[in-house]
């Protein structure tokens, strides 16, 4: 039951993350690691069906595992070496494994 708790608690997170900061007018887009970016990258490619523009975006993912998460749910990515020059990312999603109080992140496990 924990484990349902917390993945309900991540998806929500997200749902709510592409709520308030998705941009379907950005070029570039980019998508951190862990877990609950898959819940992140899942809210995006739902949106596709009433945003046509997604398919006009490029995610910039962290790693291979948020890549796989990309593609598999049919969003374009690209490597951020290939960002041309003089772009900006519109926003990027993550995840953070502690907040505290003051709204310190501590990512990877507090490594």
């Amino acid at each position: 039951m924990a484990g349902e708790n917390y993945d309900s608690a991540k998806r929500n997170a997200a749902i709510r993350a592409v709520a308030d900061h998705f941009d379907p007018t950005a070029k570039y887009i980019g998508i951190g690691s862990g877990t609950t970016i898959v819940f992140v990258v899942e809210q995006i490619a739902k949106l596709k069906a009433s945003e046509p523009r997604i398919d006009d975006i490029a995610f910039i993912p962290t790693g291979t595992q948020s890549r796989k998460v990309v593609r598999d749910k049919g969003l374009k990515d690209i490597r951020f070496d290939a960002l041309p020059k003089g772009e900006l990312i519109g926003v990027a999603f993550d995840g953070a494994d502690e907040i505290d109080e003051e709204f310190n992140l501590i990512k990877g496990g507090g490594a």
